[in-house]
């Protein structure tokens, strides 16, 4: 009787269940030949071309299909689909997900009755070899008349000790006997159940065999993720508990975790019962309290990992990179890559095992053991180096840190160290004290001194001999790339006598340095064909000098941002022949930073290593009216008040605010002349009040952050008043509800600034009413300290009234803002806790001003955002409008619309936002994203139907940042997926720019003798990046060098930076041409921001990468585009400047406002070095986007070099700062940007002589 095996088709999209249904499968064909028929396939399986459609044929003969999903049906290609296709089969069906996923829709599309389901499904659930066999052995009993023996699911130990050299899982109080050495320090690392159940624990075991190695004890668990008691699984938090604490104490000193996702989302409710989501600080690793240090195990193999510049797989960014980041996870390296290592004839499914890496092994294993012996070393024996970024490398940018006094903050680093034991000569007197000194000695600014003398004062030499040492420990490939750029070891960049100067100052065990140069200053000419250049042997031997010759315990970087993190190599996931990798080598990096910025926050964790410390922004207020401005507010007061009280004034005023408008010289930003003027005079003053109106609103930062340093009396006041200006969540917005309170239509009044709304007021005036009765209202509350009791009273003195939605906000003030503020002297206990060896907890990160003042306090490890949840569904709405907003401006400007688009999308926006840019790019082309209901994370796009779309689909070339490619592969996928649906339509050419683009493009490279396949590529291409491994868009560095003649030395660096093609099945493919060919058709530009914390001349990468843009287009084309800056500052009210009036309406809220001037002198040598920024980042604006008008180098020049007190100033805090501004201010009257007159160029070259003169004659004086 020939009888039939049982045919049972399997799939998981689980890795862990390979192995064990492959011993399985391979038992039961010894004992039973014949009896079974199993075809295995995992998700990997299927991604091969023809491998689902050969899976879909086995399962149509199957008598049993199986299929089990991590991730839900989406882990599956095409699930619909392929139950279609099954439609009629008689093959019993069992569906089940993992454990955290209960879902009742498989359940439901199972046949099995429900005994049998729960059977299978814990058979599977607790996995293993065993419960496969019986898994197997119940289905042939249950549907072929088989009588095996079967036992029941058998439960696994799910938690427990593993060592290789300790087999029968002991107990942990047994395994601290046999192998536990209190002396030494201790590593903890946890991984999964399933590495033992598959056998797959290679990579486990050589982390176990490095960190003893390496001398230290190690306490390794498996475990599984999900707490279940009745399972008697107790997950992480459980693990943590019963085996790396004891006694209340830790008995590790820092934590390995291979473990994917973030931890919170294993945790089922937080104790009063309210979901968890991730991302929210559990307190599981807070409770721990040691470093956690991620360790990755890429879904790529090895190879391809070492190859590719992109480094992990997008699978490997979210679940391994971005997610960890939730619970405070140090990103770092590989420990181990998927290896295909055979295909088993039984199952033909491929064995996949996790191949260590044991080079990543020994660097990950340093740098956790440099991390828990920071705990061990005794505070006055720890050494500490602190390091100032410097970029550019003059004497008057030392301590580039956006938005923080980097020389104060470091002096309360300083303070605090000692405080805590840690050794210092000398507590300087303050920040300035800590520059000057470093000024003194030697700087990277070498103009002014000789390289002797600069080596007879640096804090320390390295020798040729020592350098040469070091190099040639690095990888070939890096020694070749630096000897090709830089010549032999030691190079020529701070090259004295063969030894190379390292500039700094040493204080006890503490050492203050700056950051090496980049090398581009050095190599100007790499700007226009290497935007990946090596950094310079001088670089390189700065860190190594500071690892093994001062001997560094740990290192801080202070503020946003350096260069480390920017260095070519692999996104994410580093191998030893990245150059940040080789730079920060093994030490614990610490790197306090600005909360508003996670996307380069974010680079520096996964290219640094680094704990990030984030500190609070600068205090917020409303700019305000100041000089003529203000006069011309009183003339319009009059203005208004004669047009009720006594007409007869009116022609006077009407002269009077004229000649005032011309005084203001605003009839530039209001492109209104005389005659224009008087034709219509009360539209021009309402155009002039809401122009004024909106100067005087828009929020400016009040000086700088020092760190751990809450705002304290006004500033205070002035703050919280611009945190609760939108609302916050469910917390109404304070300013929306004194107007509601009066009985006012808040959006009326927004809307329509410069119109009469009541009895001689304006909409501009109610609303400067209302801003000042909100800090008035806050102040009186503050008198109290803010009391819970003082709700209703302090509304009722100050507003006459109390109102309920008031009070929630002063509730909110009195319960969460004001504490959360005041806890910003965390920041400081963050960094001490953080260099003796403690877990920093994690929290979000983000703009408080807009609405999330939630974020806040500050003092911790931000995280950013699930690079698979944007765009959010708020920021779609907000993209749309963004979107509407752009083509209702373009369209008033031209009278149509354009066909051609160039936006700039940056990764820090983005996560900010939660996608508002990608949103609006998938709006323009008339797509929109479809979001999984469950979790809100995006699964695909759909088209937008043109009748409800009611306009073209624009074409759109978008040049993201290379942190954008790095952090959202994803979305770049996405992204590439839009163009590609949209170009494939078939629609009117007039209602479908992109498609007849496209068309037209295939036609022209097919007629030219490309095939239709490359042509059809090629033609799609819309997204522009960094070349693989390099970042930035180049042009600042040639502006900055003074390497560049015109706009077509700046797109030339725009291009050979730029020139990178990326999408869904293309990564970085080389393509200037056609990067050249978009840019060439493009109308407009775009570069969009989302608050007004910061604002395009606060740095060099708003013009680099849209004036860049600006400048390209206007080379290729010869003329400008029309060009804008989107402001969602306000999500809801979002509006469109041209570049030109945004940066008019910069020079007027800020650059010029004495009250920001004023707020800056307080800071001394860094408020003048943000002086001289602004002049930087203005000039390089003008260069590339003709931005500037004379006037407005004239008011800088006035305001920031011939102001008798501003020079006396600036000479006595940052002499330099005066020295660069002048020198800048003369570099645009000589290239013909600024028409100067004689008389000023003649008094800027007096200022500069004389301050250069002063600075040599003193650096002379201070070097004998």
């Amino acid at each position: 009787m020939n009888i039939q095996p049982l045919k049972i088709v399997y799939f998981t999209s689980n890795g862990s269940d390979v192995m064990p249904v492959v011993s399985a499968v391979s038992e039961l064909a010894e004992e039973n030949p014949g009896k079974f028929e199993i075809c295995l396939r995992s998700r990997e399986d299927l991604a091969e071309d023809g491998k689902l459609e050969e899976f879909l044929d086995s399962a149509r003969e199957a008598n049993i299909i199986i299929m089990h999903f991590m991730g839900g049906k989406k882990s599956f290609p095409n699930f619909d689909g392929f139950m279609a296709a099954l439609e009629g089969s008689s093959a019993v069906l069992h569906l089940q997900g993992t454990a955290s996923e209960k879902g009742l829709e498989l359940a439901q599309l199972s046949t099995l009755n429900e005994a049998d389901y729960q059977s299978v499904s814990s058979y599977i659930h607790y996995g293993g070899k065993e419960n496969f066999l019986n898994l197997f052995r119940f289905l042939s009993n249950r549907f072929s008349g088989s009588r095996f023996d079967v036992a029941e699911a058998c439960k696994p130990q799910w938690q427990g000790i593993y060592h290789p050299d300790f087999p029968g899982l002991p107990s942990l109080e047994e395994y601290l006997k046999l192998n536990y050495k209190p002396d030494r320090p201790s590593v903890g690392l946890w991984f999964y159940l399933s590495a033992i159940q598959s056998g797959n624990t290679e990579f486990i075991d050589a982390l176990i065999r490095e960190i003893e190695g390496q001398g230290a004890n190690v306490i390794p668990v498996f475990l599984y993720s999900i707490q279940d008691n009745e399972l008697g699984s107790q997950g992480t938090q459980g693990v943590i508990e019963h085996y790396f604490i004891k006694d209340g104490r830790p008995l590790i000193d820092v934590l390995i975790s291979p473990l994917m996702f973030a931890l919170s989302m294993w945790v089922a409710q937080s104790p009063d019962g309210n979901q968890i989501m991730p991302g929210e600080d559990t307190g599981l690793l807070t409770k721990l309290g040691v470093p956690v240090i991620k360790a990755i195990v890429t879904q790529n193999t090895a190879e391809k990992w070492q190859q590719n510049t992109d480094g992990l797989t997008q699978g490997d960014v979210t679940m391994s990179v971005a997610m960890p980041e939730f619970d405070g996870m140090l990103i770092s390296v590989p420990v181990a890559a998927r290896q295909f290592s055979s295909v088993d004839p039984l199952t033909g499914t491929r064995i996949v095992r996790h191949e260590a890496l044991p080079e990543r092994i020994n660097k990950i294993v340093r740098l956790s053991l440099n991390w828990a012996r920071l705990s061990h070393i005794p505070n006055g024996d720890k050494k500490v180096a602190i390091i100032f970024h410097n970029y550019p490398p003059r004497n008057d940018k030392i301590g580039n840190a956006f938005g923080l006094d980097s020389p104060a903050s470091v002096w309360n680093i300083l303070r605090s160290l000692q405080e805590d034991g840690y050794k210092l000569d000398k507590l300087p007197e303050n920040g300035q004290e800590i520059i000057e000194t470093i000024i003194d000695h030697a700087t990277n600014d070498r103009r002014w001194k000789s390289l002797s003398e600069m080596a007879g004062q640096a804090a320390g030499l390295v020798s040729k001999p020592e350098y040469s040492g070091w190099f040639s420990q690095f990888p070939q490939k890096n020694q070749a790339k630096m000897a090709s750029a830089w010549g032999e070891p030691p190079g020529e960049p701070f090259n004295c006598n063969d030894s190379l100067i390292i500039p700094g100052i040493i204080n006890g065990n503490i050492f203050i340095g700056l950051q090496p140069p980049r090398g581009f200053s050095e190599d100007p000419s790499a700007i226009y064909h290497s935007p990946d250049h090596p950094p310079t042997h001088h670089y390189l031997a700065y860190y190594r000098w500071i690892r093994d010759v001062f001997k560094a315990n740990v290192i801080m970087h202070i503020g946003k941002h350096g260069s480390l993190e920017w260095l070519p190599g692999k996104s994410v996931g580093l191998s030893d022949e990245c150059f940040p990798d080789l730079a920060i080598s093994d030490l614990p990096n610490i790197y306090p930073y600005i909360i508003n910025n996670p996307g380069e926050g974010t680079q520096a964790k996964r290219r640094s290593y680094c704990c990030i410390i984030d500190h609070l922004i600068p205090v917020m207020h409303n700019a305000g009216s100041y000089e003529e401005m203000a006069e011309l507010q009183v003339l319009l007061n009059d203005y208004y008040q004669s047009g009720i009280e006594d007409r007869a004034k009116l022609p006077e005023l009407r002269s009077m605010i004229w000649a005032k408008t011309l005084q203001a010289k605003l009839e530039h930003d209001l492109a209104v002349d005389e005659e224009t003027a008087f034709a219509d005079f009360e539209a021009f003053i309402e155009k002039l009040h809401s122009y004024l109106h909106e100067m005087e609103d828009t929020q400016i930062r009040d000086g700088l952050h020092i760190l751990g340093e809450p705002p304290q009396g006004e500033r205070l006041a002035e703050f919280l008043a611009a945190l609760t200006r939108l609302s916050n969540g469910e917390v109404p917005s304070l300013r929306k509800s004194l107007a509601a309170m009066q009985g006012y239509d808040y959006d009326a009044l927004l809307a329509s600034p410069g119109r009469i709304q009541g009895k001689a007021k304006t909409g501009g005036q109610i609303i400067a009413e209302l801003s000042g009765q909100c800090v008035k209202l806050i102040a009186r509350f503050q008198q109290n300290n803010f009391s819970h009791d003082d709700i209703e009273a302090c509304q009722n003195e100050v507003l006459g009234q109390h109102n309920a939605e008031v009070s929630r906000v002063l509730a909110y003030l009195s319960d969460r803002l004001v504490p959360n503020l005041m806890a910003t002297t965390g920041e400081l206990d963050s960094v001490i806790k953080a260099s003796g060896g403690k877990f920093i907890p994690p929290g979000p990160s983000g703009a408080p001003t807009r609405g999330m003042a939630d974020i806040l306090p500050t003092g911790r490890n931000f995280y950013s955002v699930d690079p698979q949840s944007i765009p959010s569904a708020l920021a779609w709405k907000t993209g749309m409008g963004l979107g509407d907003a752009l083509l209702e401006r373009y369209f008033k400007d031209e009278g149509k619309y354009p066909e051609n688009i160039g936006m700039v999308v940056w990764a820090t926006g983005t996560m900010r936002t939660k996608g508002d840019d990608v949103a609006e790019v998938l709006y323009l082309m008339g797509m929109k994203p479809v979001w999984e209901k469950s979790s809100g994370r995006v699964k695909g796009i759909e088209v937008i139907p043109l009748k409800e779309l009611g306009r073209p689909r624009i074409d759109i070339t978008i040049r993201i940042s290379g942190l954008f490619r790095d952090a959202f592969p994803n979305i770049v996928s996405l992204l590439d997926e839009a163009v590609n649906i949209a170009s494939s339509l078939d629609e009117p050419p007039e209602m479908n720019y992109l498609a007849k683009h496209v068309r037209d493009e295939i036609a022209e490279k097919t007629g030219s003798g490309i095939s239709a396949e490359q042509a059809g590529e090629e033609a799609r291409y819309r997204i522009f990046g960094c070349k693989p491994g390099a970042y930035g868009a180049g042009v600042s560095n040639a502006i900055e060098s003074k390497n560049w003649k015109d706009e077509h030395d700046l797109a030339k660096a725009y291009l050979v930076w730029g020139g990178y093609a990326y999408g869904k099945k293309y990564y970085g493919v080389t393509a200037p041409e056609q990067f050249k060919t978009r840019l060439g058709n493009l109308e407009l530009t775009v570069k969009n921001e989302d608050n007004r914390e910061h604002d395009m001349l606060d740095s060099d990468d708003f013009y680099s990468y849209h004036g860049g843009m600006i400048a390209a287009v206007k080379a290729i084309k010869g003329e400008w585009p029309q060009s804008y800056a989107g402001d969602s500052s306000d999500p809801e009210r979002v509006k469109i400047r041209s570049t030109a009036e945004e940066t008019k309406h910069i020079f007027r809220a800020r650059v010029l406002n004495p009250v920001w001037i004023e707020s800056m002198k307080r800071h001394g040598y860094k408020g003048a070095a943000d002086f001289s920024a602004v002049v930087d980042n203005a000039f390089g604006w003008d260069a590339s986007a003709n931005v500037m008008e004379d006037w407005m180098y004239e008011e800088l020049a006035n305001k920031y070099a011939l102001d008798s007190q501003m020079q006396e100033w600036l000479k006595d805090v940052n002499p330099y700062a005066l020295q660069n501004i002048t020198e800048r201010l003369l570099e645009a009257i000589q290239r013909q940007m600024w028409q100067a007159s004689p008389e000023m160029e003649t008094r800027l070259k007096q200022v500069f002589l004389e301050v250069e003169g002063s600075i040599e004659e003193d650096s002379a004086a201070k070097t004998k």
